[in-house]
């Protein structure tokens, strides 16, 4: 095909190919332009030509943007309760939430956090009380159980230490916009009791999301008192 507009474009298809007026004399071997060997080099040009100034940048900028925000915008945590207190824990620290099972009390060991031990998939795991943690209250937190309540066990993981503990409650994992999570109240970050390190609402609910580092510290030394 021939044809070339003033720009030195070739644009052969638009004047007398198959968008043009078809006298292109090749049309009659080839039937479409799409098989005409001008049609596929001026195709590949547009991938060949220049990238424009700062478009790179631009888009860098853009997708590391998208990538941040993904990161920083939630958190998914498992949201149980212990008595009337609702709580929250990140999901990576969560194994699994099993049915409430026989807890064997240990001579001389057990006490009022640390419960004995409890068979879990075959495996004795460290049967604790978090509601014996838990000696204060949320400020204006108030129980509103469902009608159809199960206990359930969460067996989890904090770095490489391994717990059970009984709760009275499961409502979910669910995904919590960091923005929406705020600082828990004056008198309860200044307990030396606290594990909570933020408060947030959802459905109603006021939950107070668990420092599992500060629980890790707890469980461990609750163990050797």
């Amino acid at each position: 095909m021939s044809g070339e507009k003033g720009s030195g474009e070739i644009r052969c298809w638009r004047e007398i190919g198959i968008s043009g007026d078809l006298s292109c004399p090749k049309l009659v071997d080839i039937i479409h332009c799409r098989n005409c060997e001008e049609y596929n080099r001026a195709g590949r040009r547009l991938f060949d030509r220049e990238i424009p100034e700062g478009f790179l940048d631009e888009w860098t900028k853009n997708i590391a943007g998208i990538k941040g925000a993904d990161i920083e915008e939630t958190l998914s945590v498992i949201v149980f309760r212990v008595n009337s207190e609702w709580l929250a824990l990140k999901t990576v620290c969560l194994e699994e939430a099993a049915a409430i099972r026989p807890v064997h009390h240990v001579p001389l060991r057990t006490n009022n956090i640390f419960k004995g031990v409890v068979n879990v998939n075959g495996e004795l795991l460290l049967c604790m009380s978090v509601a014996d943690l838990l000696d204060y209250a949320i400020e204006g937190q108030a129980g509103q159980p469902a009608e159809r309540v199960f206990q359930r066990m969460l067996v989890v993981r904090i770095e490489s230490e391994r717990y059970v503990f009984p709760v009275d409650e499961v409502l979910g994992i669910y995904r919590v916009c960091l923005s929406a999570m705020g600082e828990p109240p004056a008198t309860m970050a200044k307990s030396p009791t606290s594990l909570i390190k933020g408060i947030f609402n959802l459905e109603e609910r006021r939950i107070g999301l668990v420092d599992e580092d500060g629980l890790r510290r707890t469980l461990k030394r609750s163990l050797l008192s």
